[in-house]
């Protein structure tokens, strides 16, 4: 259909600050909130934060620097670049890269003292041979690949390393990493065998703190904890197991205006290709949101957005910065342009989308946390995160 078979309905700028596109607001007491949660819970040493990947997607400095105030002094991230950022602004932290030496050189972590999470046999004799040429003992951390297959030393590793002990001569070791393969599933008999495997090659090795637990492990009791855990999609409200985690409270908020009204009768056909078939005479909102801003092409076959409590399906698909839904069932003052509908939040979800389109749901919390402008709520500042 083209635009002039539409009724348009106009409406004067609202008199506040206008939202010109789509807006993600992160809580940061949510995320203290749910730290604190999980430090109740939790019975080992030391509860730490991961904070990878610019904390999935919602800006690494502010969540650290709010997650230092709160007490938190352990934190895991991806690589030296997201050390050096969060080192900026949390007062001596102790900080484990999970990809290892990632390429770098192992005196790049002796300068910095941050922690690698070594990842194979090959990066362990590295960082061997850089710390007895330094004379100076390197702090290191060592992935055992129990069954998740990504990284870590395999059975034979462990057996060589049991066997040739001045390899680890020369470090610190901070701690034995390992992660459960199902640790979203709690009863899955994988999980018991990955902890009896870890138990079995850490007492071949010499004596270190381990760490196993990530959120989900927290909620599967003592046995689970450990010496280290390491929570991320707890902290910001995630769901990360089949089972229920009571407590944790969402941390984000997504949001887009409206930026035309149209009545469409029925029979009209929208979006690309004319995707969507309209069944009823149809008032459609265009939404400055779409592709670009990190939601998924399939996120308008499950998702909503909300009016005050009124849910408003997607039609037409979701393009690279539009979107459309179908506002018929909203009473009529309630729409018009300008007017900020919401996306994600308590009436819906990343776990409930996320369960709908069968993916993981830091998938779409990195995608739009990366994909949109960001603001946080506790009064710290956006740090340039708009995207």
């Amino acid at each position: 259909m083209n635009k002039s078979s539409a009724t348009l309905h106009s409406a004067s700028r609202p008199a506040s600050a206008v939202q010109r596109g789509p807006l993600l607001d992160i809580d940061l007491s949510a995320i203290r909130a749910n730290y604190s949660s999980m430090r109740v819970r939790y019975g080992g040493r030391d509860l730490s934060a991961v904070l990878k990947s610019d904390s999935y997607g919602l800006g690494l400095e502010p969540i650290a620097r709010s997650l230092g105030a709160a007490g938190c002094t352990t934190f895991w991230v991806n690589d030296l670049e997201e050390a050096a950022r969060l080192r900026s602004v949390v007062p001596d932290p102790t900080v484990y890269a999970l990809f290892g030496l990632g390429l770098h050189d192992p005196e790049d972590f002796v300068e910095t003292g941050v922690i690698p999470v070594l990842a194979s046999l090959d990066e362990l004799v590295q960082c061997s041979r850089a710390a007895a040429r330094s004379s100076r003992r390197m702090r290191v951390a060592v992935q055992l690949d129990t069954g998740l297959g990504r990284l870590g030393l395999n059975r034979a590793d462990v057996a060589l390393l049991s066997e040739q002990g001045e390899l680890l001569a020369p470090f610190e070791l901070s701690c034995w990493v390992s992660h459960l393969a199902a640790f979203d599933l709690p009863d899955d008999p994988m999980n018991r065998l990955q902890r009896q495997m870890l138990l079995d090659w850490t007492s071949l090795l010499p004596k270190a703190p381990i760490s196993l637990a990530s959120s989900s492990g927290i909620f599967m009791g003592s046995d689970w904890h450990f010496d280290i855990a390491r929570i991320g999609s707890a902290l910001f409200g995630v769901q990360t197991s089949t089972r229920w985690q009571e407590g944790l409270q969402p941390c984000y908020r997504l949001t887009a205006p409206v930026l035309r009204v149209a009545t469409f009768p029925a029979g009209s056909r929208v979006g690309y290709r004319g995707a969507s078939e309209l069944e009823r005479t149809s008032r459609i909102a265009t939404l400055a949101l779409g592709y670009s801003n990190g939601l998924p092409r399939d996120f308008a076959k499950q998702a909503r957005v909300y009016l005050n409590d009124v849910p408003a399906p997607f039609v037409g698909g979701i393009s690279m910065n539009l979107s459309m839904v179908d506002v018929t069932d909203v009473s009529d003052p309630d729409v018009v342009p300008g007017r900020v509908v919401e996306v994600l939040g308590p009436r819906q979800t990343v776990d409930a989308v996320a369960s709908e389109l069968d993916c993981a749901p830091n998938l779409l919390l990195t995608q739009i946390g990366s994909g949109c402008r960001r603001r946080y709520l506790d009064g710290a500042p956006d740090d340039g995160a708009a995207r």
